[in-house]
């Protein structure tokens, strides 16, 4: 397989895996977003954010990965494309919900009134 061929078919397998979380997370996420944010440009912005680093974060390991450990075997190319992107997409699903798992705290904190007052 031409390296040509590699970085084509690793660059799609980490968007089309990417766009397929983002799908499935989208309507959730910007109903998320629409609670914890103060306005909705502001949801919007951030829904628009998320998407981005979603898709930047999977193909960014799978070419790195792809660069260092590339495979002439065809197999083992594809192997490591899928690994590599999934692990782009947990590293950044991590991110995601470590961040907004902060927003969420602090609105059932203030919900139940433990929240430190002003």
């Amino acid at each position: 397989m031409t390296p040509l061929l590699q970085l084509l078919m690793a660059t799609l397998i980490s968007v089309c895996l990417s766009l397929a979380v983002l799908r499935i997370l989208s309507g959730p996420l910007a109903r998320v977003l629409a609670r914890v944010c103060p306005d909705e440009p502001a949801a919007a912005f951030w829904l628009s954010y998320t998407q981005v680093m979603l898709t930047i974060a999977p193909l960014l390991v799978t070419l790195v990965v792809g660069w260092f450990a590339g495979s002439d075997q065809p197999l083992t190319a594809l192997r490591l494309t899928v690994m590599a992107a999934l692990l782009g997409l947990l590293v950044g699903l991590h991110a995601v919900g470590r961040r907004l798992g902060q927003f969420v705290r602090g609105l059932k904190s203030d919900a139940t009134g433990t929240g430190s007052a002003s």
